[in-house]
């Protein structure tokens, strides 16, 4: 598999680091927008199995990885116009786009405010806003962030595994240092994840969402503790001619839990704009 990489250089004079894999494949490409504190190394074996059928992008967003700082009022909004530029500097005029979590947000505003940007979108393990989670969800996301801004504590490290299904952790330890390890030779710095973890709670697309004229999927774990299922729901509801399927099997993060399952149903729903 073919891969490239670098750096684009933002308005602002920032830098977002960026890849591309599958180099080979014709058609569109898919534009891949990860969750909080995740970089785009985290993708794996989902970026893998899609690649073998698409061209993937992948970027670090501001405040992750070698890219510039994120700014202390940077939103989901300002973050999706960052996309666009990522886009116009490898040369793709028009993507499917795949967010989950966090990143769902992001193509959220992508496909509102850069509709003729967007093929197909699929949109995974979110809401309408940035706020739907569980009762335990929410109490679990709040000790994690709290835990990882605490000085001298390397929890920030382990984000990513931490969101895993509770049937992940018991069942796969093998899969969760795996993660861990990945996201420790990467760990997000703690000021840009309270930066990152204030855009999403500040996240409400609810007066957009009519707008988005892309084929929507909408995928969702049937284990997500943290944000259940109603908020998924809800937002297929509110985007026209969006459908919601559910992966089985599979807790908030699909892409590490479920990843060759995912890749495939995502490459699927995209491909099916290529006939």
């Amino acid at each position: 598999m073919s891969m490239r990489s670098g750096f684009v250089t933002l308005p602002d004079g920032g830098h977002l680091a960026f890849e591309v894999h599958g180099n080979e494949h014709r058609g569109t490409p898919a534009l891949l927008l990860r969750p909080l504190a995740g970089a785009m190394a985290l993708w794996g074996e989902f970026r893998d199995v899609l690649a073998e059928r698409l061209q993937g992008i992948a970027f670090d967003p501001r405040g992750t990885g070698p890219s510039s700082d994120a700014d202390l009022t940077a939103t989901t909004r300002d973050m999706a116009r960052d996309a666009v530029t990522v886009l116009d500097a490898v040369g793709v005029s028009r993507a499917h786009v795949f967010g989950i979590s966090f990143g769902a947000m992001v193509a959220t505003w992508l496909a509102i405010d850069a509709p003729e940007r967007v093929a197909r979108l699929c949109l995974a393990s979110a809401g309408p806003t940035g706020l739907e989670l569980t009762a335990s969800g929410l109490k679990r996301g709040l000790e994690l962030v709290a835990s990882a801004l605490v000085p001298g504590n390397d929890a920030s490290a382990h984000l990513p595994a931490a969101v895993l299904s509770e049937r992940v952790r018991e069942d796969q330890p093998e899969r969760v240092r795996a993660v861990e390890e990945s996201a420790a030779a990467d760990p997000p710095v703690r000021v840009e994840l309270a930066k990152h973890a204030i855009a999403a709670a500040r996240h409400d697309a609810r007066d957009g969402l009519g707008r988005i004229a892309a084929p929507t999927l909408v995928l969702a774990g049937d284990h997500d503790e943290l944000l259940g299922e109603a908020p998924t729901i809800a937002l297929a509801a509110a985007i026209h001619g969006a459908r919601r399927e559910v992966i089985a099997d599979a807790g908030h993060d699909l892409t590490l839990e479920r990843p060759a399952a995912t890749a495939r149903r995502v490459a699927a729903f995209f491909l099916e704009g290529e006939a």
